[in-house]
């Protein structure tokens, strides 16, 4: 099998680079899920339904979050099956970060 190993952080702030990581985990999805990501099965079966392309995670329907500004910044990187991955995108608050890839970016 190939590796598929993630490390995730998400943050306050606008980018990365502004930002202080508040939680990171790691993410194992071969040859069986693991790693420190609460909820590693869920988050490797999305990421699965999408070939591991983080940027296809689509919000869920119906999730309805204010519009308040207060962002946060999501950063995912390491390998899915053998393949360079680097993510970051910038949320406008938590619900709607929490509305996208709602089992990846769930810890």
């Amino acid at each position: 099998y190939a590796p598929s190993a993630l490390v995730l952080t998400v943050g306050e702030g606008e980018s990365a680079a502004a930002a202080t990581p508040e939680r990171a985990v790691t993410l194992t999805c071969a040859p069986r899920p693991s790693g420190t990501h609460p909820v590693a099965g869920s988050a490797c079966a999305e990421l699965r339904g999408v070939g591991g392309d983080v940027h296809a995670l689509t919000a869920t329907d119906g999730v309805m979050c204010t519009k308040q500004y207060d962002p946060v910044v999501v950063t995912v990187d390491g390998v899915w099956q053998g393949r360079r991955v680097s993510y970051e995108r910038t949320f406008s608050n938590e619900c709607v970060k929490n509305a996208y890839g709602s089992g990846v970016f769930a810890f």
